[in-house]
């Protein structure tokens, strides 16, 4: 049982880092987040398990492992603070909804897609809103996206539509389209040989960098890959393993274009081993009608009619 009897701010603290830290999966990946030093987390920690009055996690040369006691405090942390969320958005439904913060979380490179118009939406908003409302932008890997609606740490995201089974509770709005290609780099058997001599069903034979459980069904549409060992967490991931000669994968479009115009990428195949997918902007149910949030997705859905 903790001996933790009244939250403070500096435990308020203390919690968002070691949910960070969970949540990253190791001290170093949690140091490049917060931005302070692996020391620093460390204390942070400690003066957590002091001040709860458990341990919550084992750290040293094994690497980091969460035990019981850390997995029931990162729960109630977690829910603690989608319960402070819900407490900001009912403050602003309350005051009309027209004045607070608006936090926004990115899939990485739809921002950079030439498809995407939210800096149009967001250039509105601004104008519309001036200095009543401060604006939090963070970008970050798809799963994290849906995770930082889903807790309330973010109102509104935007990011490649995923299997709808993960969006319950979740309302979305579909922006533009993403296209990917599957691609190759030099160094790669299929690099050298004609596109209309690979045949269709041997692609599957070869290594692939995948998204792993994140994958959704069908997202290579016919294709079927045995060697789906490597993992790569957002577009840059798949380009680094596609890069590195060993794994084909699919990129965006735009992130593989200038790779494919330099010669370092190849496109495997035509559009019919394409994938096209869905971008999407998604809020809580919850928090829909709430003026900022609905007045945002509103503007991002006409900015991209």
């Amino acid at each position: 049982m903790s001996k933790l009897k009244q939250l403070s701010d500096v435990d308020l603290k203390l919690l968002r880092v070691f949910v960070v830290i969970v949540e990253q999966g190791s001290f170093t990946a949690a140091q490049g987040q917060l931005n302070i030093s692996q020391s620093v987390l460390s204390e942070n920690l400690k003066s957590l398990e002091i001040r709860l009055g458990m341990r919550l996690c084992e750290r040293g040369p094994g690497g980091f492992r969460i035990l019981p006691e850390g997995k029931e405090v990162y729960a109630a942390a977690k829910r603690l603070f989608s319960a402070v969320e819900d407490f900001k958005s009912d403050l602003m439904a309350a005051g009309g909804g027209l004045a607070g913060e608006l936090s926004l979380a990115l899939e990485d490179d739809v921002l950079t897609n030439p498809a995407s118009k939210i800096p149009n939406a967001l250039r509105q908003y601004v104008k519309t809103y001036g200095n009543r409302v401060r604006l939090k932008i963070e970008v970050m890997v798809g799963f994290h996206v849906l995770s930082k609606v889903a807790d309330g740490a973010a109102q509104v995201g935007i990011t490649v539509a995923v299997d709808k089974t993960r969006l319950r509770g979740i309302q979305s709005t579909p922006l533009f389209k993403e296209t990917l290609h599957l691609c190759c780099a030099q160094g790669h058997p299929l690099f050298s040989e004609k596109n209309a001599t690979i045949r269709r069903e041997n692609i599957g034979d070869y290594h692939y960098s995948s998204r792993g459980h994140l994958e959704p069904e069908n997202f290579a549409g016919t294709l079927k890959f045995d060697n789906a060992e490597d993992v790569g967490l957002g577009a840059q991931a798949h380009l680094a393993l596609v890069l590195s000669g060993r794994d084909i994968g699919y990129i965006p479009s735009h992130v593989a274009a200038p790779y494919l115009t330099s010669g370092e990428l190849k496109q495997l195949g035509g559009d019919d081993v394409s994938s096209v997918n869905d971008v999407v902007a998604i809020v809580r149910s919850k928090n829909a009608d709430f003026k900022l949030i609905q007045h945002f997705v509103q503007l991002l859905e006409a900015a991209h009619r």
